[in-house]
């Protein structure tokens, strides 16, 4: 067994390799931005750059001032290190945007499966509602709903996963339709098992692979809207570091700045262009149609 996941690994394409290794590097730095990034040594963290995302020395700091070897990616407009503001603002991204994801694909799951299990009106009510809500312009509709809440992050897990749930509702939808009327599961009935245990044993198990394609494109997004919205002032709290913020200043002071701008874009576009290929990637080992055709 362990022989044939060897050789199963070494025919996976160098672009899966490259992408995955991209997107573990990232996963790195949202774990140990703390020991990369970071003012204090308590706790028995010494970190690789000793500034933290909000540190400011009045006396020494200086203001949009270009990389050096003290501030490798330079300082903002206030002289906060632009390294540690971006270690910290990725690791922002990426955790709440797992956390999105997590919400989005367990009320989409839960809700696609009722519907596809049971279908007539449970199904009709849900299907009205998911297309009410993707009739709407949804990244218009957060930003009219951030500019009336109070700016946090629960609030943006709310915006954020309104509209965020449908893909993997209607994907689980499907695969319950397909799966239901399957001699498995009509065995499953045919034994006495109850319809909880089929919808968790039998079904459920069997429709998440479409998720897990999806859930790199959806992370991908995510950080893409999160990054777009603290762009626009509505999204991250103020006191918090993002990336969209950083992109916001490079906008203010690019001319005198550039660093503002390379440093955390580059990150950005590596970050959601990694995710992308990866779930590429994934889709062609997970998805037989891919490989057929």
């Amino acid at each position: 067994m362990f022989s044939n996941g060897i050789k199963f690994l070494k025919r996976l394409p160098t672009l899966t390799w490259i992408s995955g290794g991209l997107v573990l590097i990232f996963i790195f730095i949202a774990l140990f931005a703390p020991w990369l990034a970071n003012e204090s040594k308590s706790s028995g963290i010494f970190p690789l750059v000793k500034f933290g995302p909000e540190s400011v020395d009045i006396f020494k700091s200086e203001f949009l001032a270009a990389p050096t070897a003290e501030h490798i990616f330079g300082t903002d407009y206030v002289g906060r290190d632009v390294f540690a503001r971006l270690v910290h603002g990725l690791k922002n991204s990426i955790f709440f945007a797992f956390g999105v994801v997590a919400v989005c694909m367990i009320i989409g799951t839960l809700l696609g499966g009722a519907m596809g299990f049971f279908g007539g009106k449970i199904d009709l009510f849900f299907s009205r509602i998911m297309e009410i809500i993707g009739n709407f312009p949804i990244f218009l509709l957060q930003l009219t709903l951030l500019a009336f809440l109070d700016q946090g992050y629960g609030v943006l897990l709310f915006v954020m996963t309104l509209a965020g749930w449908i893909p993997y509702c209607r994907f689980v939808r499907a695969e319950f339709f397909r799966l239901r009327n399957q001699e498995f599961v009509q065995a499953a009935a045919a034994l006495g098992s109850s319809k909880l245990r089929i919808f968790f044993k039998h079904l459920l198990p069997n429709s998440l692979t479409p998720l897990f394609i999806f859930v790199p494109f959806d992370l991908s997004s995510t950080i893409i809207v999160l990054g777009a919205l603290s762009f626009l002032g509505f999204g991250e709290p103020v006191n918090v570091a993002s990336v969209g913020e950083l992109l916001k200043q490079a906008k203010e002071h690019f001319r005198e700045a550039w660093w503002l701008a390379v440093f955390p874009g580059g990150f950005l576009f590596l970050l959601t262009l990694s995710l992308a290929l990866f779930g590429s990637a994934l889709r062609d080992l997970l998805d037989p149609r891919q490989v057929n055709n």
